[in-house]
């Protein structure tokens, strides 16, 4: 596990470039703006995003409320009769914003009196690098399963 929220690393699939692309296809909706969440095991392994000629831009749709939930970015490389998918995880955006927001506040409040300051911080850190890395984790997992991961 890293110290910050990011997380890359590649698959080799024995699925050629255009039957993993496929692969994970079935398993991508378009995305909507609203989604009905409902905790259930079938969410496991239905991803919204999109699918291109080289790869895809994914989160996973999640039966809960996860805003610390990376989004997935996949490239689809030929290697023979292999392929290989190198994926980058990351926070959205909007988490981002929020955290340089937060993490303003929590120096202002240094500033002003030390402790509450550091555990705003490490309140922080934690609520991210938690959220982040749980779903990191079941998404990797899924991955190399939809790409038979060798």
């Amino acid at each position: 596990m890293n110290v910050i929220p990011y997380h890359r690393f590649e698959i080799t699939s024995r699925l050629k470039r255009d039957d993993a692309l496929a692969a994970i296809a079935a398993h991508v909706e378009k995305r909507q703006l609203f989604n009905w969440r409902w905790p259930s095991s079938s969410n496991d392994e239905r991803f919204s995003g999109e699918v291109t000629i080289d790869g895809f831009s994914i989160t996973r749709i999640l039966g809960y409320r996860n805003s610390f939930a990376p989004v997935t970015h996949g490239e689809v490389h030929d290697a023979g009769s292999f392929s290989r998918i190198v994926i980058t995880m990351r926070p959205f955006i909007a988490v981002l914003i929020f955290c340089a927001f937060f993490t303003t506040l929590a120096l202002a409040s240094l500033a002003a009196s030390v402790v509450p300051g550091i555990l705003l911080l490490l309140f922080l850190y934690a609520l991210v690098m938690g959220g982040f890395w749980l779903e990191t984790n079941k998404q990797e997992q899924t991955l190399r399963k939809i790409f038979q991961a060798m």
